[in-house]
């Protein structure tokens, strides 16, 4: 790792680049090979990114999902399910663009990728998924038994 880092330094005084402890703090990677260092950040960060779309994703495309807690989060959501497809959206724009830059592998798009992303991140997403995961973490604690699956099927 002190390899790893001591190159990241490097990467990071030649492209401007979040510090190591910030981009910890957001993407916690782990650098193995000191000479992808780039390459593996974007990696983690097409991970992580991926992983929050995949999580939207059933809720908010509700036939995706034959599961029950899948139909009482879309409920839940309902009020702002144009704004989590917005959120979606980005997530989903920023993972293709990172899989574009890791297929290009050129140094100077993979740092301004993770620059970018880091920004938009600290900038808007993160608020933006936390208060989705409040909304949640509220609606489950008053959520109610229904007997019935009709009142949880999605009608459009």
């Amino acid at each position: 790792m002190d390899d790893a880092k001591k190159n990241y330094e490097t990467l990071r005084k030649k492209y401007q680049l979040p510090t190591f402890e910030e981009l910890l703090r957001e993407f916690p990677v782990k650098l193995e090979n000191p000479d992808l260092i780039l390459h593996d950040i974007v990696e983690k960060i097409c991970d992580d990114v991926g992983d929050c779309a995949q999580t939207l994703e059933p809720i908010i495309f509700t036939g995706s999902s034959p599961d029950p807690s899948t139909l009482y989060e879309s409920n839940m959501l309902k009020d702002k399910k144009d704004e989590a497809f917005e959120i979606f959206k980005e997530l989903m724009s920023i993972r293709w663009k990172g899989e574009k830059v890791k297929i290009n592998g050129k140094g100077n798009e993979m740092a301004d990728f993770i620059k970018t992303v880091h920004k938009k991140l600290t900038d808007d997403l993160k608020k933006d998924l936390v208060e989705i995961c409040e909304l949640f973490e509220k609606k489950w604690k008053d959520a109610k038994l229904r007997e019935s699956s009709t009142d949880l099927m999605y009608h459009g």
